[in-house]
């Protein structure tokens, strides 16, 4: 482990008060100080099939979901049947600012915005995310909400607030 990938409990507490015998609980929260990106490969190599899904906003704007996996493949079979092999350059966006996973239904690599990326589901578990910047722009803080895994649903057609749809 290094320094930079360390998990502490040393966060503020968060104050619950209970009303109706005013009692407040203190409530500790584990906290991840390294890169998010390695958070997130971490988190997904735990799983046996090394999948995971996910929510965010393409850069037009719209929402959009898929399947992905970190896997790096050199060639694969694009969804017109063709083979596309990699041209051998190097990665154009930064990783702590892009997610590179390849699509496993678009059968692509792509980029995923950390800051346009709304939930993320490994296994049988889901967790909004939420980004701050704090005063340095090279500091950035990432809330993982958990999320009932019954709220998949609604998510994948883009209901992110958990109503039902009709």
């Amino acid at each position: 482990m290094q320094d930079s990938d360390k998990t502490t409990n040393a966060t503020p507490p968060q104050k619950i008060i209970n009303k109706e015998n005013n009692m407040s609980i203190i409530k500790y929260e584990p906290v991840h100080i390294g890169d998010f990106s390695s958070f997130i490969e971490n988190l997904v190599s735990k799983t046996k099939s090394k999948r995971f899904r996910a929510g965010f906003i393409k850069t037009d704007g719209s929402y959009r979901t898929g399947k992905f996996d970190f896997k790096y493949r050199k060639t694969w079979k694009q969804t017109d049947g063709t083979m596309y092999k990699r041209k051998g350059k190097a990665r154009t966006t930064k990783s702590q600012d892009y997610l590179l996973a390849h699509d496993l239904v678009k059968k692509a690599p792509r980029n995923i915005s950390y800051q346009r990326l709304l939930w993320i589901s490994v296994g049988k578990k889901i967790w909004g995310v939420s980004q701050f910047r704090l005063a340095d722009e090279h500091i950035r803080l990432y809330v993982l909400n958990p999320t009932k895994y019954s709220q998949l649903k609604n998510l994948l057609i883009g209901n992110l607030d958990g109503s039902t749809a009709h």
